[in-house]
């Protein structure tokens, strides 16, 4: 088991080693040579661009949206508001709305408008008098959706709509970005998108590229990530890293790296270096965000964002299991096992079946089977068997994954034991009757989220038949 985890840790690491060296994510850098629009990767979330932008392949709720439109399908049970401001690049000042919905089956849907004015600016004529000023800025509007089609692969469209002014001249672009989140093992991420896919503007070309990433949680607190990108006529521009680290239940500190590989600036304008932030948990559901982003000698841009999580679906409050009521264990016989009076309790765990899946592990089988002995030496015994998740993922899903992991295990008890099927009864709670709380349901990793992944099969014997197997 220990040689395991450090494999897959292994794999974690080199994943993101290898899928961050393809490039970078071009949000805040401006058009060279024949790129148009480069205002619409703009991603303008505090989180984000504390990280050093490396976070395709991390889950971001309604801001998944503006990095990787297939995070949408893996939102919460609630709708989200999120403010994001940005200033301190001369007198540019950016504020960008995000609003997400989970919709249930249909998956996740988000909208974001931003804005962008880059302030006013002395007019002049071909030989320096002085004529009218004039203004420049840039409003996007961004509609997107994602859906987990799988346990763990998630799909996401976005489609953009941009325009950029200048005095008395403005350019109007549409384009589409398209996602993929993949999840291969617990704390390991992939993404990738495809931004800014759409027609020329003025004979150029739009700023698009391929992001590819990869994120890994070393523990419930600790987040690495890594991204890059692949872009239209220049290659592999730009590797970015970043870490946060939970070292308090309310507050997160940040840090990110930006590598800038082909060296590309605009004037003084280099986005190579560190960033850094912070995140507040203020009350539950309201989160404060800080970036600190270095941009050379045209200063410092600060990012400031509010998400709050609103209208959450109250989880259905079911009565509580067999098992869950009886008293404190007097004995304890095999590991998993216990026996509680006149109830037998076996604990399957979620590292008893395959991941997201109601397909049981060889191990989780083992113990099974083992057990079947006592149900055909006590004919008069009855089963019963729950299954609980945690809660993240929708309602939906968790649901049928509890039931379909308690009838994984009453087909192994029909079909390798013989067990009469009017002896077993099954039942799915989903995320209705936590084993311990999860304060944050997007951390899958979390040991709340793991306690809470299990089937419980109960063997309810009379009263004296106790006895061990």
């Amino acid at each position: 088991m220990k040689t395991n985890r450090i494999k897959w840790i292994g794999i974690g690491i080199l994943s993101m080693v290898l899928l961050s060296g393809f490039a970078w994510a071009a949000e805040n850098t401006q058009a060279t040579g024949n790129l148009a629009m480069p205002l619409m990767w703009e991603g303008g979330t505090a989180r984000a661009m504390a990280m050093g932008s490396a976070v395709v392949a991390v889950p971001q709720g309604s801001a998944s949206l503006l990095w990787n439109p297939a995070g949408l399908g893996q939102m919460s049970d609630c709708m989200e508001l999120g403010l994001h401001h940005n200033s301190g690049l001369g007198d540019t000042i950016q504020e960008t709305v995000v609003v997400g919905m989970p919709m249930g089956a249909l998956g996740g849907f988000a909208a974001a408008l931003n804005y962008v004015n880059n302030g006013t600016f002395d007019g002049r004529d071909s030989v320096g008098v002085k004529t009218s000023d004039y203004t420049a800025g840039d409003m996007g509007v961004i509609l997107g959706w994602g859906k987990q089609l799988f346990s763990h692969i998630s799909v996401g469209a976005a489609v953009k709509y941009n325009k950029q002014t200048l005095a008395d001249t403005s350019y109007s672009a549409y384009a589409a970005d398209m996602g993929l989140l993949w999840n291969p093992r617990p704390r390991l991420n992939l993404g990738v998108t495809y931004v800014n896919l759409g027609t020329k503007v003025a004979d150029s070309t739009l700023d698009s590229g391929c992001r590819v990433g990869a994120s890994y949680g070393v523990n419930d607190n600790l987040l690495f990530a890594a991204s890059g990108e692949l872009k239209s006529g220049n290659g592999f521009d730009r590797l970015e890293l970043g870490v946060e680290d939970w070292f308090h239940p309310m507050v997160a500190l940040r840090l990110g790296y930006v590598h800038d590989v082909t060296d590309q600036q605009v004037e003084d304008f280099n986005l190579s270096g560190l960033t850094a932030g912070i995140g507040i948990k203020i009350v539950k559901n309201l989160m404060f965000d800080y970036a600190y982003v270095p941009a050379g000698d045209l200063g410092i841009s600060q990012r400031v964002s509010l998400t709050y999580k609103f209208v959450c679906k109250k989880k259905i409050d079911k009565p509580a299991p067999v098992a869950e009521a009886i008293p404190e264990p007097v004995a304890v016989i095999v590991p998993n096992v216990i026996i509680v009076k006149n109830v037998k309790l076996i604990v399957l765990e979620d590292a008893h079946f395959a991941f997201n899946s109601a397909a049981l592990t060889e191990s989780g089988e083992k113990i099974v089977t083992e057990n079947i002995q006592i149900l055909k030496d006590n004919p008069e015994t009855s089963i019963r068997v729950a299954g609980y998740t945690s809660c993240s993922g929708t309602a939906e899903y968790n649901q049928k994954l509890s039931e379909r992991r308690a009838e994984a295990v009453e087909a192994i008890m029909i079909k390798k034991g013989g067990i009469a099927p009017e002896r077993i009864t099954t039942i799915g709670y989903g995320a209705a009757r936590p084993a311990e709380h999860e304060q944050v349901c997007e951390l899958i990793d979390s040991k709340a989220a793991h306690a809470n992944m299990r089937v419980l099969f109960e063997i309810i014997l009379k009263q004296d038949q106790t006895k061990t197997p």
